[in-house]
């Protein structure tokens, strides 16, 4: 998270600065273009993409 907030050049916590919240506003944005992008070119649905990507992250031990 910290990494994240680094790399959109984001500071302060949600909620109480309006830098940050365009911060999470971009981050979720990106998240859900990308999401989008791979149901595209697997041709499977934003869902699908979603559970089989919480699949593949709990087989590599996280939770």
């Amino acid at each position: 998270h910290r990494r994240d907030k680094s790399i959109l050049d984001v500071e302060g916590n949600y909620l109480t600065s309006e830098k940050s919240n365009i911060g999470f506003v971009r981050f979720i944005a990106m998240v859900s273009n990308c999401i989008e992008y791979l149901s595209h070119k697997y041709g499977l649905s934003f869902y699908e993409v979603i559970k089989e990507c919480s699949k593949e992250l709990i087989r590599k031990g996280f939770s």
